[in-house]
């Protein structure tokens, strides 16, 4: 009990100070394509593999539904060119909750009632879908809330916990994620089993259109920052997902986007960013995506019901979390230390002598 106590004292004390550091030190490249314009990536027949309005850069990386890896190598205009790595292996998914567990001891705390909490917010508060809401931008509270209440409402129903920021960080600008980040931030403290950034892509409406189980839905693409000291965990995340989506509900994942920044994702390795369709697509279908998406996090994070089978009533426990978990969190608590070593060691390197003379 000491050591787990000392474990959430540190993880506590690295998230407060990561948060102090200089803003000037982030560079800001989580930015997105203007209003009706998006990139289209291409492999090398030329053949379009993926569209999204997010900022590609060379390095990037996309899975595609069908887990083929594509590299970013050059961007023209609009256009990411990209050259095919074979097929990204994919974890083995298990109904066995013991196997399945993700839950880390020093970042994820069961609360009294012993139902695991997710946090959920919007760093893009604008977004919305113009079919349903007329635009694809509402200033002070987009469509996208509506997706965002639609997925709390499905995880509670499920048997989560959870905590809803509406906090509003517009303009949607490069600055958002700073913006968005005290209150990321703020939920991390509570220490969530994991925190979904909900957003909604810019693209021609047959990227997302998707038809499971009988049911018009909205694909739902994870997007995973790769520049951030937590980007392996973070990834681990997303592909247990992927797997939990494509073994529970086939055709439901639009794949997995690693782009270049962060999207507050180093502020815990179960952080991830989702998007649900695109302005393009009925709201209605959004809805429906995110509810299936919220059926699969039972199986990934490892919740069962009391009856033994996964979460699917108001008594969802924790299942036993594997010792390799304290080995993951100490690994990441190391990662996260040299990393704020470096960068205030390099921000007072750059500033040094730079007062008004």
């Amino acid at each position: 009990m000491k050591v787990m106590n000392n474990k959430r004292f540190i993880c506590s004390a690295l998230l407060c100070f990561l948060f102090m550091i200089p803003s000037a030190l982030v560079l800001a490249v989580e930015i997105e394509k203007p209003a009706g314009e998006h990139y289209v990536m291409v492999n090398e027949n030329l053949d379009i593999i993926h569209q999204t309005a997010h900022q590609i850069y060379a390095g990037d990386i996309y899975i595609a539904a069908d887990n083929s890896k594509y590299l970013v190598t050059e961007i023209k205009g609009d256009t990411a060119h990209c050259i095919y790595q074979g097929k990204e292996l994919m974890p083995e998914i298990s109904d066995n909750s013991a196997q399945a567990s993700m839950f880390d001891p020093a970042l994820a705390v069961i609360n009294k009632d012993q139902k695991p909490l997710i946090a959920v917010y919007h760093t893009h508060s604008d977004e919305s879908y113009v079919p349903s809401d007329g635009k694809e931008s509402i200033e002070g509270n987009g469509g996208i809330y509506d997706v965002g209440t639609a997925f709390v409402s499905k995880l509670e129903s499920l048997g989560f916990n959870v905590e809803y920021s509406k906090n509003n960080h517009n303009p949607h600008d490069v600055n958002a994620y700073n913006r968005s980040r005290r209150t990321a931030a703020s939920l991390i403290k509570k220490t969530p089993a994991a925190i979904i950034d909900v957003h909604r892509d810019a693209v021609p409406p047959g990227e997302y259109q998707a038809n499971v189980n009988g049911q018009a839905v909205t694909k739902i693409k994870l997007v995973v920052g790769r520049t951030n000291p937590t980007v392996n965990t973070n990834m681990e995340f997303a592909k247990r997902i992927k797997a939990a989506m494509d073994k529970k509900l086939p055709g439901l994942s639009e794949g997995i986007f690693i782009g270049k920044g962060a999207y507050n994702q180093d502020l815990s390795p179960r952080a991830m960013l989702i998007e649900v369709g695109a302005h393009t697509n009925d709201k209605a279908a959004a809805e429906k995506g995110v509810k299936m998406f919220a059926e699969v996090l039972p199986t990934v994070l490892g919740v069962t019901s009391a009856a033994g089978t996964e979460a699917g009533s108001n008594q969802a426990s924790p299942a036993k979390k594997p010792a390799a978990d304290s080995q993951n969190a100490g690994t990441t608590i190391l990662i996260i230390l040299v990393v704020i070593a470096a960068a205030v060691g390099g921000f007072f390197l750059l500033n040094r002598g730079s007062s008004p003379k």
